[in-house]
């Protein structure tokens, strides 16, 4: 569910995160596969869309009024998809919805998520011939990774998240551990999206020792790495990061140990705590976002094909 989620809020900026994620191989790095709708678009695609950018003429862009402030869809055999209400209702409150492509977009809708995302470092990248790139949409997209480690160190913390999010999507041998201080620091400046990028390190890590020959096998660090990741997929919930909290789960699968909630929730806490005693340390104080638009949260929450629901409500 949440890959589809994830996927169809491509128009929304922030399907980045899994796709990075799914680059990731902990041993040997390889293109990756990619899928037919890949293969299908142009070798330099952006992350708003997955397919193809068509200029959609002025008459097009219209506000166009959402099926639940009309009457009910008209019968057609049972091919149109049944409307959700809800969702209908919170996207009725933007009302320059236009068609583009096979899809609609609002402007003022992806204005708000672009600001929220933004504020919790979800920047816009990307994909191009087989890797994740950051779009450069800001200064500091334009510096090198050293320039960015210097204004990182001289507390700069946007070089920092920037710098944290470039090393994260890199597929270079040992850059996801090199980033993982970077992406600490990050996460306790604010920029929650970077729980991911402990996240997937940690299940690199798991996978890394479950692979090693079984008598190899460390059992007492695996069981520290599981009970870590578990413990940072309640992070971004704890930390008010709607979209965090859904990229964390299922990136593991089933874990080999059993642990009480309990446990797991405890080390959270002490995770949680551990950022906020940095926060006070550094004279961080409490860090205002842009609220998530409603409607996001709502498709975070409950849409199983986002690009199919919202499409209804115009049919």
């Amino acid at each position: 569910m949440t890959n589809k989620i994830i996927g169809a809020l491509a128009l929304c900026v922030i399907a980045l995160a899994i796709l990075a994620y799914s680059l990731w191989d902990q041993d040997e790095p390889s293109e990756p596969t990619k899928t037919a709708e890949q293969k299908e678009t142009s070798e330099n695609v952006g992350t708003e869309v997955a397919q193809p950018e068509i200029d959609v003429a002025p008459e097009e862009k219209e506000p166009l009024t959402t099926a639940v402030e009309e009457t009910t869809p008209s019968d057609s055999g049972g091919e149109n998809k049944e409307v959700d209400e809800k969702l209908c209702q919170l996207a009725g409150n933007y009302q320059d919805w236009y068609p583009k492509n096979n899809s609609y977009e609002s402007e003022r809708f992806l204005e708000e998520v672009r600001a929220w995302a933004s504020s919790r470092g979800y920047f816009e990248t990307e994909y191009s011939k087989g890797s994740v790139d950051i779009k450069k949409q800001s200064d500091y997209d334009y510096y090198d990774i050293e320039d960015l480690k210097e204004m990182a160190r001289a507390g700069d913390s946007m070089a920092n998240v920037r710098l944290a999010y470039r090393m994260y999507l890199q597929r270079k041998d040992g850059s996801l551990e090199a980033a993982q201080p970077y992406c600490e620091r990050a996460i306790v400046d604010g920029y929650t999206a970077l729980t991911m990028c402990k996240s997937t390190y940690l299940v690199g890590q798991i996978n890394k020792e479950r692979r090693k020959e079984e008598d190899k096998i460390d059992s007492d660090r695996l069981r520290e790495l599981e009970l870590e990741y578990l413990a940072w997929q309640g992070v971004p919930e704890a930390l008010g990061d709607e979209l965090g909290a859904k990229l964390n789960i299922s990136l593991l699968g089933e874990s080999e140990f059993e642990f009480e909630l309990q446990a797991i929730e405890s080390r959270t806490s002490g995770i949680v705590s551990n950022i906020e005693q940095q926060r006070a340390q550094l004279g961080i104080g409490e860090i205002e976002y842009p609220p998530a638009p409603e409607l996001l949260v709502y498709v975070l929450e409950n849409a199983e094909n986002v690009q199919e629901d919202i499409n209804a409500c115009f049919e």
